[in-house]
């Protein structure tokens, strides 16, 4: 997936108000976390993000399903209240 739709693909999610899920998968390395924060940076500078709370997590380690909950919810943000 090139950047630009990848971009495209983060900004139509962020303005969603429907909660979802977004799967960005790749090589190690190659940029996955650093291209979501530039896509939240960008959306929360054009005040395009719909929904208050969202969560970044790795699936790395994880091995249940409470594994991923507790992720969630240890790694919710508030993104629309943060400043910058």
């Amino acid at each position: 997936m090139s950047r630009k739709v990848f971009e495209k693909v983060v900004s139509e999610f962020l303005k969603s108000s429907t909660p979802e899920a977004i799967l960005i998968k790749g090589s190690w390395g190659i940029g996955k976390t650093y291209s979501w924060n530039k896509s939240v940076q960008e959306a929360k500078k054009l005040k395009s993000i719909a929904l208050e709370h969202y969560s970044y997590v790795s699936l790395f380690g994880l091995k249940s399903i409470d594994d991923l909950r507790f992720a969630i919810a240890a790694n919710k943000w508030f993104l629309r209240t943060l400043s910058g």
